[in-house]
């Protein structure tokens, strides 16, 4: 698992924030978003199925973090076995990089997974209306999941792993173990290190009573501390 801090939100230049930002706003087209900001480098950090984390930051009331799924791998087991199988042909020699990337660009466009974006501001916070903590899910842009919480990037990072790599993360969670092990994978549980996470991220700052009487993410039981 990589390790995450707010430092690594600022190794994504303000341009290369500013130039993404545009083209998410210009385009609906998530697979040509998500193309440009691969060849472009636009992401924090790249996962073994080319799906990759943006994280934008200007100051601790200020910053969005978001989840780019492969709209060609991400989802489907049986794209994501002919991509492995393709890339030992080319470690094996049987294709070179310009046929490996041919065949890999006629993969269809499934987007089986959405696009994930977790944004927090006082600057944008309105009362009901614009939540200061919220998810955006897919593309429209006008859907705002509220939350009661902040995210770190870890907590993001995590959260994602666990709901859309279930199987690796089911590996790593002392869930998994029978009853009477559980307690000895206390220290390297994967649902552990997100619970705890969480709570040191905190509650949202933009967070009012109207808005705890409506539907909204609180990730822990009890009030948000």
């Amino acid at each position: 698992m990589v390790r995450i801090t707010m430092a690594n939100l600022e190794s994504l230049s303000r341009e290369a924030c500013l130039r993404a930002r545009k083209l998410s706003l210009t385009s609906k087209d998530y697979t040509e978003i998500y193309d440009r900001g691969l060849s472009l480098s636009h992401y924090n950090f790249l996962l073994t199925d080319y799906s990759y984390f943006q994280f934008s930051y200007a100051s601790d009331t200020e910053y969005a973090l978001a989840y780019y799924p492969n709209p060609r791998l991400s989802g489907s087991p049986e794209a994501t076995e002919l991509f492995r199988e393709l890339e030992k042909e080319r470690d094996g020699g049987s294709l070179n990089d310009e046929e490996f990337s041919e065949l890999v660009a006629e993969f269809p466009s499934q987007g089986f997974i959405p696009r994930v974006r977790f944004e927090y501001s006082g600057n944008q916070y309105r009362n009901v209306r614009h939540p200061g903590a919220h998810f955006h899910l897919g593309m429209s842009g006008e859907d705002r999941w509220p939350s009661a919480r902040k995210l770190s990037p870890r907590s993001f990072t995590l959260l994602m792993a666990k709901f859309y790599y279930p199987a690796t993360w089911w590996q790593g969670s002392r869930f998994s173990r029978p009853d009477g092990e559980q307690h000895l994978q206390l220290a390297d549980c994967l649902d552990e290190k997100l619970l705890s996470s969480i709570r040191l991220d905190g509650a949202s700052q933009f967070f009012s009573d109207d808005e705890k009487m409506g539907f909204h993410f609180a990730a822990l039981h009890g009030p948000a501390t």
